[in-house]
């Protein structure tokens, strides 16, 4: 017997997991609100039961070929996700490259170059379309001339004396 809401048992051998939710059922108050996951055989999808009144019982009783596909499903919806998250962060990639006027592959050397305030600074250095300073010109010039370049002389492309300049102009 998986569900058992006023003698009447549904789900049976399909429960995966009995779990509680915080829900916010008006604009002050919250419930806890317990639910079953189980898998409908109808429509093959995995669903969440919430219990309706206070005479609702559940228990796990999932058949091990039932569990073996929701692990499936599991693995299946990691990987998606996954993908996504992969996908978004190199869209990401493409829009600050563009806006940056460099490559992909030159934003990525950046970012494993510099982090924090160096790199918010070299941001606003390779952002900034005209400059006042002919210094800060200088100094834009010579970072893209290093990220562009695939055999540097050097490590990093300012001198420790030339990043506090880069520092300042972060955005922190």
């Amino acid at each position: 017997m998986a569900i058992c809401n006023n003698n009447n048992t549904t789900y049976a051998g399909m429960v995966l997991y009995i779990g509680y939710e915080t829900v916010q059922v008006m604009s002050d108050v919250w419930e806890q609100w317990k639910y079953a996951l189980v898998l409908d055989v109808f429509s093959g999808e995995y669903k969440r039961v919430y219990a309706e009144d206070s005479n609702w019982s559940a228990e796990v009783d999932a058949e091990p070929i039932v569990k073996e596909m929701y692990e499936r499903y599991l693995e299946a919806d990691n990987r998606h996700n996954k993908a996504v998250t992969m996908w978004n962060r190199h869209n990401m990639n493409i829009e600050h490259a563009h806006l940056l006027r460099i490559t992909v592959k030159e934003l990525v050397k950046l970012k494993n170059t510099y982090g924090g305030k160096l790199y918010d600074g070299c941001w606003d250095l390779l952002k900034t379309k005209k400059f006042r300073n002919t210094f800060r010109e200088s100094l834009a010039n010579q970072l893209r001339t290093w990220l562009s370049d695939t055999n540097n002389k050097y490590k990093l492309p300012f001198s420790p004396k030339q990043e506090t300049y880069v520092m300042p102009y972060s955005r922190w």
